[in-house]
């Protein structure tokens, strides 16, 4: 899990870069989505941001903005095969994980996604239009985290009940069957001060029953006295 976090936490720095620049990643698509004559459809998808940077990035500082994104895709993709290399069963989370491998695929259609309060990204785009055609690529990132946290938080829950559940609970003493029940009962010994809390074997001729009233063995062929 430590690594899941390290990742999750290299993803953060990079977030908060990200958003320092939001408006020079828009402006980068603008251009690009203008040389792809493709004003008209919004982005839709992370392997169409691929595209424009590889096939109509107009310079450099475009091109690094674009790499920024695609490099914190590529950080949480790496979380989630992390978590889901630490337990191969099918997670009992909700159905987290599974969200966040669709959410985090190359080419699914992330157009009509939108980050809730507390983030931001939506409300800084400009107009009703930018976020039309932006609102769901700029969503991506901080919808992902959100999720690969939750995940994270669950898997960690589950491991710490199951590290409860499996370690043993101690027993108590067991009471050795020669003990007496209640050390402190008077049980007549006691009073003469010897062995008070000592099991004492009655004799055979005190048990009663088959052994009541028999002589004691005499080898044989000697007369009785």
């Amino acid at each position: 899990m430590n690594r899941v976090r390290e990742k999750l936490r290299i993803a953060e720095q990079k977030r908060k870069l990200f958003k320092q620049q939001q408006g020079i990643f828009i402006t980068a698509l603008e251009r690009s989505r203008e040389q792809a004559q493709e004003r008209t459809r919004p982005v839709f998808s992370v392997s169409q941001v691929q595209w424009y940077m590889e096939e109509h990035c107009s310079n450099s500082t475009d091109s690094r903005i674009f790499s920024l994104f695609l490099e914190i895709m590529e950080d949480l993709g790496a979380a989630l095969d992390l978590l889901e290399a630490r337990d191969p069963t099918p997670p009992r989370d909700g159905g987290i994980l599974e969200a966040c491998r669709t959410l985090l695929h190359p080419n699914t259609n992330i157009s009509s996604l939108r980050a809730p309060f507390p983030n931001e990204e939506v409300n800084r785009l400009s107009c009703v239009d930018a976020r039309s055609f932006y609102g769901g690529v700029v969503s991506l990132i901080p919808v992902a985290m959100e999720l690969l946290q939750d995940a994270l938080n669950s898997s960690t829950a589950l491991l710490r009940d199951s590290a409860s559940t499996d370690t043993p609970k101690s027993q108590p003493p067991e009471s050795s069957p020669l003990q007496p029940a209640d050390s402190s009962a008077d049980d007549g010994s006691s009073q003469n001060g010897s062995g008070s809390n000592q099991f004492r074997k009655p004799p055979l001729r005190e048990m009663g029953g088959w052994f009541a009233g028999k002589p004691a063995w005499r080898p044989p062929g000697r007369p009785r006295v």
